[in-house]
């Protein structure tokens, strides 16, 4: 995760640097989104098949020759805009192959009753990867020049390889002859004929409408409070220490006896951040807003996997958990979304528009539910 949010802040501030709009900022990491449908199907289908351990080993072995291959172009100087744009869409569909094998990874590693624990600890982890990796890309890019992220990257990879070799082995949840299509689409008419499962991916997706204001935060950084690529740094750091000890919170607290109820709470956080973001001008609060929306964050993320993993069949968790890992990649497509939307409205206007649609929702989906309103 540190290495993904590294690529994520270098790769900006890198398009941005080059003379490229905020357009193409939201194009880098939302266009990923198409390719990583396809593929983040196919590895439900094979972490159900040969076991999440696998998957995340191969997932890992692509991204590191990835990484070598972003390297060689940027610091060779004859990166360009296409460069980018192309391996950052690689990337991400091959870390979509990683997300529902570590989903499943917690399921088979944790007792159901820790699953909310497990699942918010492993966020947690994620959260300070988030804060480390902009944090020093920032100060890699500060001292070393825009090449320097690239290289690490390398290394952050090399790291998650060598662990992810010594996880424990993981067994297959099922055996099919079947084709791989036709166990996808057996996947997803499960998740449809379930009516509680249906509506929390629908939750899932949601986060579409709340991703849109992401391309805007280093737009903000540059244009609005002229802070620099360190500025931009801790921007993106105050948003994932917010995240990281809202998870370490969950994740000693007592679980919550219903999980629809966090969720609700969380998107009242989270639109609350997300305007107070999208107008402020005094860079000390901005910094706050960003920080609620990450706190807001792993309370709504760690009840809806919790949902999805113990609503499954544990035949089809891996599926299940590759359409969720889906929603996360569709975010992508939000950040492009918002990009190109702000630039015809404004960036406040369609921050506000995205947040309260998102709340529409959230809530909409849940309170009209009796079902998902027990859970």
């Amino acid at each position: 995760m540190m290495g993904v949010e590294l690529r994520i802040m270098a790769q900006s501030w890198l398009i941005l640097e080059i003379g490229a709009s905020q357009i193409w900022v939201g194009a880098a990491t939302g266009l990923r989104v198409i390719p990583a449908i396809i593929l983040g199907l196919f590895a439900g289908v094979m972490v159900d098949r040969l076991g999440g351990r696998s998957v995340l080993i191969a997932e890992r072995l692509i991204l590191l020759f990835l990484a070598i291959l972003t390297a060689a172009v940027v610091v060779t100087e004859v990166v360009n805009l296409w460069q980018i744009v192309v391996l950052s869409i690689v990337s991400s569909a091959v870390l979509a192959m990683g997300m529902p094998a570590t989903q499943t990874l917690v399921v088979d590693y944790v007792s159901k009753e820790s699953l909310q624990a497990g699942n918010s600890l492993n966020m947690a982890v994620s959260s300070l990867a988030r804060a480390l990796g902009p944090l020093s890309g920032g100060f890699l890019i500060a001292g070393f020049g825009l090449g320097s992220p690239f290289v690490a990257l390398i290394g952050l990879y090399v790291l998650s390889l060598f662990f992810s070799v010594r996880l424990p082995k993981s067994h297959p949840k099922e055996r099919s002859g079947t084709s791989a299509i036709r166990e996808i689409g057996d996947g997803l008419k499960y998740i449809r004929s379930n009516p509680v499962l249906f509506r929390v991916m629908l939750i899932a997706f949601s986060v579409i409408l709340s991703a849109a204001m992401v391309p805007i935060i280093p737009v903000y950084a540059r244009d609005r409070f002229d802070v620099g690529e360190m500025g931009f740094g801790i921007m993106l750091t105050s948003w994932a220490a917010g995240q990281g000890f809202s998870a370490l919170w969950i994740a000693v607290k007592k679980p919550w006896e219903r999980k629809s109820s966090p969720i609700l709470i969380s998107t009242v956080m989270f639109v609350v951040g997300d305007i107070t973001f999208a107008l402020s001008t005094n860079f000390p609060l901005t910094l706050i807003s960003l920080a609620m929306i990450g706190a807001s964050i792993p309370i709504w993320a760690s009840s809806t996997i919790t949902l999805l993993q113990t609503q499954s069949d544990p035949r089809m968790i891996g599926r299940v958990m590759s359409v969720f890992s889906l929603s996360l990649q569709s975010m992508m497509f939000g950040w492009f979304l918002g990009a190109w939307i702000g630039t015809i409205i404004g960036n406040a206007q369609m921050i506000i528009i995205g947040s309260l649609l998102y709340l529409v929702v959230n809530f909409g989906l849940i309170l009209t539910s009796r079902d998902l309103r027990r859970l």
